[in-house]
């Protein structure tokens, strides 16, 4: 019994620390708008909703858990997140019409960040470099927004061959169009992640040198 009682909380230690990672956040928060992000314009624009839905819900979270009990909390704060996803998805019809209709249903979905982000503040979860569950949250949404913008680039270029104004119908006509695709979409995402994973070991290498270093000083 004690075995696998330490076998589950390694297991849950593992998940804790998965979770607490910059790459976690990318991943995670990306994938609602993943499926729209065939071009720069589309990117940016869901990029922008989750980026806006995130931060709201941050900021809404506390007021929203001091008058919330523990049953209704959930209701409300969905509520309120798609509330805010809502009233987004007006503004990007306002803005460009033609965006918005690509779109589509990934607007609305945006509130499922809005809602990983309140609990993220109500729960006090801080991931590094952030040092609040506040600038965890605003790290979310700038990683969010990079990423999704990137991923929308990508795919935008190699499925109608334009790059910054320039026409290449090579491209478009290569079986590399398939980034233009949900598949492609997350094998751009992956390269994201693992790029992102890879600036989290330099960091954290460097850190714990840092470390190393002072305390063999003051040895």
């Amino acid at each position: 019994m004690s075995l696998n009682e330490n076998i589950a909380r390694e297991r849950d230690e593992r998940i804790a620390d998965m979770v607490r990672t910059p790459t976690f956040l990318v991943v995670a928060g990306s994938l609602p708008g993943l499926a729209v992000a065939t071009s720069l314009e589309n990117g940016l624009a869901i990029g922008i909703v989750n980026a806006v839905v995130i931060l709201s819900m941050a900021l809404l979270a506390p007021a929203l858990r001091s008058f919330t009990g523990t049953w209704s909390r959930t209701a409300v704060m969905l509520m309120t997140s798609v509330t805010v996803a809502v009233l987004l998805g007006f503004a990007v019809r306002v803005i460009d019409p033609v965006v918005h209709e690509s779109l589509g249903m990934y607007v609305p979905l945006a509130a499922v960040n809005a809602l990983a982000a309140a609990w993220v503040v109500g729960e006090g979860l801080v991931v590094a470099p952030a040092k609040s569950p506040l600038g965890t949250a605003a790290l979310a949404a700038l990683m969010v927004l990079c990423a999704l913008t990137v991923v929308g680039f990508v795919n935008g270029m190699f499925t109608t061959g334009r790059v910054f104004g320039l026409t290449m119908a090579e491209l478009a006509s290569s079986p590399i169009s398939v980034f233009g695709k949900p598949a492609g979409s997350l094998l751009v995402l992956a390269l994201i992640a693992v790029f992102t994973q890879s600036i989290e070991q330099v960091l954290s290498a460097r850190t714990h040198g840092e470390g190393e270093g002072s305390e063999g000083g003051e040895r």
